[in-house]
């Protein structure tokens, strides 16, 4: 065989192995569209029951629990009415003062009352919570909970509404509520135990 011969056999060969790696090349991005398709899935998977507007945002509510669980510590009656599991886009102040445009969370809606005949001060402010999926924060969103006022006058309740942002309500079925005691005043004598309770969220 002539050298013109077992060039052009060779220059074949080339390309078609080069067309043969491009070939298997090209499921690639199919597999990058895959995983992005997953997320948004996944993302979207929680139906929307309730959307709000309002200046801090929008927020989205998937899931709703009510007339949950009540407690005494105390002189203090702390009844659990309701938990929203939901997400919310925030704009303005809100989103430049937590440094988030998207985040989901835990809303719990308490009434809390002062059952007797003097001046109490209940921190519920500081109260923390634990959800069944490893999360654990320490304190409410300050800017997306209701205003805290810890000082009860005698036979004082107040609703209040705290704010939890956590990484995801995917699978939150149980929530620990940990809750400073109640005292005669700010550094003063305490007047009930320190509360922890689970509230369990079922349809």
């Amino acid at each position: 065989m002539n050298k013109i011969g077992l060039y052009g056999m060779f220059v074949t060969f080339l390309f078609v192995t080069a067309c043969s790696d491009t070939t298997e090349s090209d499921p690639q991005p199919d597999a990058e569209e895959g995983t992005e398709a997953g997320v948004e899935e996944s993302s979207e998977s929680m139906e929307v029951m309730e959307e709000t507007e309002t200046e801090e945002g929008t927020f989205s509510i998937y899931e709703r629990y009510q007339d949950l669980t009540s407690y005494e510590d105390g002189p203090m009656s702390i009844s659990v009415n309701q938990v929203n599991l939901g997400s919310a886009e925030l704009v303005g102040f809100v989103a430049a003062t937590t440094g988030e445009e998207q985040i989901e969370y835990v809303e719990v809606e308490m009434e809390i009352e002062n059952t007797s005949g003097d001046a109490v001060y209940f921190p519920y402010g500081e109260t923390s919570v634990e959800t069944n999926t490893g999360e654990s924060i320490e304190t409410p969103s300050i800017v997306l909970s209701d205003e805290i006022d810890p000082d009860f006058a005698a036979g004082d309740a107040k609703t209040v509404q705290l704010l939890f942002p956590v990484e995801s309500v995917q699978g939150l079925n149980e929530v620990v509520v940990t809750m400073n005691g109640p005292s005669t005043e700010v550094g003063g004598d305490q007047v009930g135990e320190d509360l922890q309770f689970t509230v369990e969220l079922a349809s």
